[in-house]
Formats: C-alpha cells, structure tokens, sequence
C-alpha cells in the first residue's frame, strides 16, 4: 500500500483507515482513520482533529474527521499481506492534496511522536 491509499478492516469499528507515509527503514508506515466529527468529544474528535467534508473523497457521507490522537505505527508488509487475504478492503485513494493536508495536521496536533517521526522523515 502507498501513501494516500485508504481501506477497511484495520479495525472491528469500521472506520477508513488511511495510510499517511511509505515504509521506512523499519518497514512501518503511519496510519490513521477517518471518524464521525463530533467537535470536542475526545473518544472521537479531541481537541485538534482536522474536518473533512463530503467531496472531499468518496467515503465521508457527513462531516468527518481525522482524530490524530488514534494515529499509530503498523508493518508495511502487514498491510499489504491483508490486502492478499482480504482482510483489507482497499477503497479509493485519497487527493494528494488531501494526504498533504492531513500530513501537515498529524505534525501539528498531538499525534503520537513515533508517527510525527515516521511522516517527518517520509519525502512526499
């Protein structure tokens, strides 16, 4: 999976995950999730969220949002050995003007710093 590619299945809640950098030296890559935008609920939103609207990928139906906080390492070859067995459900990509969007904002926010570093050292 590249960056800006988008699935289901990473979780049992059925959220669109996003996958936010290549693999780096460790074979990890950042990824987060799409979530309802509910402003100022921390099991969702948190304080420094980043709003998607409908139009701006074919997923969200509502405003949605990206709740850094829920960011996290996986494997590269993780991800890409759920998409042979299914497990993953690859949908449409994100913009590559959207993925910028959302990289800028996962470095400003209280993402997790072993993701900050990830998308840091990512050249895109």
């Amino acid at each position: 999976m590249n960056p800006g590619d988008t699935f289901f299945g990473f979780d049992k809640r059925g959220h669109l995950w996003i996958v936010l950098t290549g693999e780096d030296a460790n074979g990890d890559v950042a990824v987060t999730n799409f979530t309802t935008h509910e402003e100022g609920v921390r099991r969702t939103c948190g304080k420094d969220c980043l709003v998607v609207q409908p139009g701006e990928h074919p997923y969200p139906r509502h405003e949605s949002c990206i709740p850094f906080w829920g960011a996290m390492l996986t494997s590269h070859a993780r991800l890409e050995q759920g998409v042979i067995e299914g497990v993953y459900d690859p949908q449409a990509p994100l913009t590559p003007e959207l993925l910028q969007r959302i990289r800028i904002g996962a470095l400003t926010s209280t993402a997790p710093e072993p993701v900050k570093a990830v998308i840091r050292r990512d050249p895109r």
